[in-house]
């Protein structure tokens, strides 16, 4: 079903999609099967920047949303994402520029993600999270609610450059509501980050780290392992 008040400017239309009211897909958008386009979200939107920013934008035009995505309501994917299968984006949500979502990925509500972005398959990132740009999440992580992620230790002093770049994060880390996660560490997998920790360095392979700054306080139970 594709609502009379919405505006599909795309060719690239699967079958069995529902767009709703007020929602708009940009030309360069490829949208597959099974798909549902919330009210008032916007898919492929092209980036207008000005000169206050430091950092130059992906020139790939094409957002493609594979077979099965949901996307919910006020919704704004820009151009160049690409979002895996039997994934979800919810309410309030922004993706920007050169962006990767592997399959069956849950974006929960109000979760911004900046450009230069990998998230692998079965990863789930909960409201209110903050994805910086250049980092790196692994398949099958957990990220809670209002996590945030910086990438940059001189407050943008030397602009944008390869110097600035945010986390890796490995495979089945899980990390606690409301934790910090700064410049350039690195995240060991099946570790855990508990709440409101800072993560100021590396952290090993599975182990628990807590505190401003965190450290390591045990090794994962195995009864908490996820894999």
């Amino acid at each position: 079903m594709l609502s009379e008040t919405a505006r599909i400017y795309s060719k690239s239309i699967g079958s069995n999609v529902e767009v709703r009211d007020y929602a708009i897909i940009y030309e360069h958008a490829t949208v597959n099967d099974n798909v549902v386009i919330g009210e008032h979200s916007v898919i492929g939107r092209s980036a207008t920047p000005t000169t206050v920013m430091k950092k130059e934008l992906s020139k790939k035009k094409e957002t493609i949303i594979s077979d099965e995505v949901s996307i919910c309501s006020n919704v704004i994917i820009y151009e160049d994402v690409t979002i895996g299968r039997d994934s979800l984006v919810g309410d309030n949500s922004s993706i920007m520029p050169n962006v990767r979502i592997g399959d069956e990925v849950l974006i929960s509500r109000g979760v911004t993600i900046n450009t230069e972005v990998e998230i692998g398959s079965f990863t789930r990132i909960m409201d209110n999270t903050h994805i910086t740009g250049r980092v790196k999440i692994g398949s099958h992580v957990f990220i809670s609610v209002g996590v945030n992620m910086a990438n940059d230790n001189l407050f943008g002093k030397h602009g944008y450059s390869d110097d600035v770049f945010g986390a890796l994060i490995e495979d089945y880390v899980s990390i606690g509501v409301g934790a910090t996660i700064l410049p350039g560490v690195k995240i060991g997998r099946g570790s855990i980050v508990a709440a409101g920790s800072v993560v100021k360095k590396d952290v090993p392979e599975d182990v628990i780290v807590s505190g401003n700054p965190a450290k390591v306080v045990s090794k994962v139970p195995s009864a908490m392992k996820r894999y």
